[in-house]
């Protein structure tokens, strides 16, 4: 027996017996395909997987894909007759729209089990859910939230804005400064969409967001007027930038590093450890005392294919070894977000971890909960709301677009 089997022998005796007598030395290798996001990510993985079949003798393939490839091919892979044995794919709408046909396998064995409630909470038990059964691990997320540069909020004697009346009030007093309050970067659609999810969260709550994503809310409902109307009151009090159109992401981000700029709504992604010092980290301020605290934190899983698997047993085996604490953590070192296990902690950026662990609940971003047709001709649309902010336009083109893009509707609409 290695060394590491027997510290895990020692620390946790009944899975490592479990793994043992699931997966022998003879077991064809497992393969599992995931996203290329980084070299960082990719070792993580790789030195996991190489633990794994030292303690067990279960060889793990790693199948290696770009965005764009992986996801021409995973439709393919879930309706076809040979699939990888593991996926590692996103959640909301992405995950949910395999589980309603069939192409998922459910978990609520392994969730039972592995006291999977327990360690993730029903928040995120819920979120990988479908009609109460999970279909997914979990083992990454991150939040999105408002980025302010202490120094300059110090300087112009401003509290950080928690709520709807401090944001609107700091937008005057910045600009009275001669700082842009908020930088915003729409030459790439989606970063615009945290604020309509936001706005709508903050306003209308999960349940609600989650019915208009899942195209069950007309957009033309008045609680969606209500978003527009927010967003519109931050436009005409000059809290954003003008060359939005002109930047992506990346190149609002020196705006508010060098002090240009006081905030930017974004993903914790965005700063480098070595700023946070002098960069902090809010929640999107209250706009209802009464509304729960929900937040947009994109979601990486594991999962599982119903058919064209060859050992669904051993993908099962695997996925227990993955939904331990300690592993959880090695798969998020040296990146920029977390696991949503909660044992599984850092010490590194605590701000943004607080903010995903007294969440309510969830959305996983307007792109990933919302069908990808949708989103195609949505996303454009709403990033340009805030330099041409007409409210009834820009209802009746969504709701055309949900009537056009959402099977349900359009099957209801035709005579």
């Amino acid at each position: 027996m290695t060394r590491l089997a027997t510290l895990l022998l020692r620390l946790c005796p009944s899975l490592l017996a479990a793994l043992l007598l699931a997966s022998p030395l003879t077991a064809a290798p497992l393969e599992l395909a995931f996203i290329y996001a980084n070299p960082q990510h990719r070792e993580n993985l790789t030195q996991v997987m190489q633990r794994y079949t030292t303690l067990t003798g279960q060889a793990v393939n790693l199948q290696v894909l770009p965005d764009a490839l992986f996801k021409q091919r995973l439709p393919h892979w879930l309706d076809g007759e040979r699939t990888p044995d593991i996926l590692i794919w996103q959640g909301g709408e992405r995950l949910l729209s395999y589980a309603r046909r069939g192409l998922l396998l459910p978990l609520t064995d392994l969730w039972q089990s592995e006291d999977w409630y327990g360690a993730f909470g029903p928040a995120m038990a819920s979120s990988v859910s479908l009609n109460g059964q999970p279909y997914a691990l979990p083992y990454s997320y991150y939040p999105w939230g408002l980025f302010y540069s202490q120094p300059l909020f110090a300087a112009a004697g401003l509290p950080p804005p928690t709520h709807w009346q401090q944001l609107l009030h700091s937008c005057a007093v910045l600009r009275q400064r001669g700082i842009i309050p908020i930088m915003l970067g729409t030459k790439e659609s989606w970063p615009a969409l945290a604020w309509f999810d936001y706005l709508d969260l903050r306003l209308n709550g999960l349940a609600f967001h989650q019915q208009l994503t899942r195209g069950e809310i007309p957009y033309t409902d008045p609680r969606v007027t209500a978003i527009f109307t927010h967003w519109r009151a931050l436009v005409e009090a000059k809290c954003f930038n003008d060359n939005q159109t002109e930047l992506d992401w990346k190149k609002t981000l020196p705006y508010l590093y060098h002090g240009k700029a006081a905030m930017v709504l974004m993903a914790s992604f965005i700063v480098p450890r070595a700023r946070l010092g002098d960069i902090g980290l809010l929640p999107f301020p209250r706009l209802r005392p009464d509304m729960p605290r929900y937040e947009d934190a994109p979601l990486d899983l594991f999962v599982i294919p119903a058919r064209a698997t060859r050992q669904p047993d051993q993908a099962k085996q695997l996925l227990r070894y993955l939904g331990q604490a300690e592993v959880q953590r090695q798969l998020r070192q040296g990146l920029s977000s977390f696991s949503p296990y909660r044992a599984a902690d850092t010490e590194a950026f605590p701000t943004a971890q607080a903010i995903l662990r007294q969440a309510a609940g969830y959305a996983q971003y307007f792109d990933r909960d919302v069908p990808p047709a949708f989103d195609q001709a949505a996303s454009p649309l709403l990033s340009t709301f805030p330099q041409r902010p007409d409210i009834a336009a820009i209802q009746q083109q969504l709701e055309q677009l949900r009537q056009r893009h959402y099977p349900a509707v359009s099957a209801a609409a035709t005579p």
